[in-house]
């Protein structure tokens, strides 16, 4: 992930109680087409694309690039993580220089409510701590996405502004790892 850091990319596996965070595999597409055509998922994020859209634009491989985590249950694309440099232009920062790092995250609405967005993104959490010892972490969601706001909430993120962007007021938050001692 040479936007993050030095760390090559992508890192092994990672592995919860019931899911593996992988690189994407060819095996993922349809998956990656239904999440960005689900109009459920789009009312979070902006909108859904039309699914003929995405038949055409979507590589072989999609999300294949360093940052994006596949949530795989039990052999099948559920859902992604994604660590990207926040661009300096948008609003919402914590560091001078601005491109903090900024964790997202989509699942496919089958999987919501049943808590693998939290272990997921504790993961991709404990992974970043490793990768980038005192770095801070960001996250942007629409204040009006209650569950987004309680799992925010639950991993350690705390509110730092409020502001709009994407036609919507976001709660920006940050969060900090806490540093090894030894």
């Amino acid at each position: 992930m040479a936007e993050l850091g030095v760390r090559a990319w992508p890192p092994a596996p990672l592995r919860t109680e019931r899911l593996v965070l992988r690189p994407s595999a060819a095996r993922d597409r349809a998956a990656f087409i239904e999440l960005f055509a689900s109009p459920e998922v789009g009312t979070h994020v902006g909108g859904s694309r039309p699914r003929d859209e995405l038949e055409r634009a979507v590589p072989e491989v999609p999300g294949r690039r360093p940052g994006v985590f596949v949530i795989d249950l039990d052999g099948a694309m559920i859902g992604m993580v994604t660590l990207d440099r926040r661009d300096a232009r948008r609003p919402g920062h914590v560091r001078p220089d601005a491109q903090e790092a900024e964790l997202g995250y989509m699942f496919l609405p089958k999987a919501w409510g049943r808590g693998y967005a939290a272990e997921a993104c504790a993961a991709v959490l404990d992974w970043f701590t490793d990768a980038f010892p005192g770095e801070p972490l960001v996250l942007r969601t629409r204040v009006a996405n209650d569950r987004a706001l309680r799992l925010a909430v639950k991993l350690g993120f705390a509110e730092v502004e409020r502001f709009e962007e994407y036609g919507a007021e976001q709660w920006f938050d940050v969060w900090h790892p806490v540093p090894v001692s030894g």
